[in-house]
């Protein structure tokens, strides 16, 4: 079995000389946050929390720990909650969070390029994912979608979510002079 090695580019870094692979970069690591935050305003209503209660439960949390606690709220009352369900997993799904996320992440004029390592167990695992901003923009948009599709599927308004972050902003900071 041949196996072909590839030069890793580490070394050759460089800033995109292309704008819109930054800006597209920084949309990504916005839309992901929207698709976090969501399941967390999600989890909350699940739980009849409010806003300060839902996110001392969740903010610690990474997103498979968020993503199992709402799968497994959901699966209390599986047929109303199918499309919910569906979404969320379709969310754990996307591998390309690991990537831009738990990655060395690297340049050239034309993107940007992430090296994606990994341990298990007596196995150690080293990819490369190169992103241009049209890659990016696709996730940016899955990710909007997805985080829309759940907020729909629970009946979580634009305004639920806004108030779930602000109130719990207000009611830990109540104490603190301006």
């Amino acid at each position: 079995m041949e196996t072909r090695i590839r030069e890793a580019p580490a070394g050759d870094w460089e800033m995109p000389h292309d704008a819109s692979v930054l800006t597209s970069l920084g949309q990504f690591v916005m839309a992901w946050s929207l698709v976090e935050s969501t399941v967390e305003v999600c989890i909350a209503k699940q739980l009849g929390l409010t806003p300060l209660d839902g996110s001392i439960v969740t903010a610690g949390l990474q997103f498979r720990s968020r993503q199992a606690l709402l799968a497994s709220l959901l699966a209390r009352d599986t047929p109303p909650n199918t499309a919910a369900i569906a979404v969320l997993k379709e969310m754990g799904s996307i591998g390309d969070r690991n990537d831009i996320l738990h990655s060395v992440v690297g340049g050239s004029k034309a993107g940007v390029w992430f090296n994606r390592r990994k341990t298990g167990p007596n196995k150690f695992t080293s990819k490369i994912e190169k992103y241009d901003a049209s890659r990016l923009m696709m996730l940016v948009l899955k990710c909007s979608t997805l985080a829309s599709d759940l907020m729909a599927a629970l009946d979580v308004s634009a305004d639920d979510y806004k108030r779930f972050f602000q109130e719990s902003h207000n009611a830990v900071n109540s104490d603190v002079a301006p």
